[in-house]
């Protein structure tokens, strides 16, 4: 069981198949970091996450 503080499974998935994505999270603050994972945890489709990590890559370059 993941605690509120895990990063989803899909997530870490999703950014290691998409290395500027991950980059630009590295780069991030905690605060930053936290909306992401929040937001992750509402994502119930693969294709949502493969989305919401390629937002990460093209609005915070």
């Amino acid at each position: 069981m993941e605690n509120k503080y895990d990063m989803p499974i899909g997530l870490s998935f999703q950014l290691g198949l998409n290395e500027k994505a991950l980059s630009i999270y590295a780069k991030m603050d905690e605060e930053e970091k936290k909306q992401v994972v929040e937001a992750a945890r509402n994502v119930t489709s693969k294709a949502e996450m493969q989305q919401l990590v390629s937002e990460l890559e093209h609005n915070f370059v």
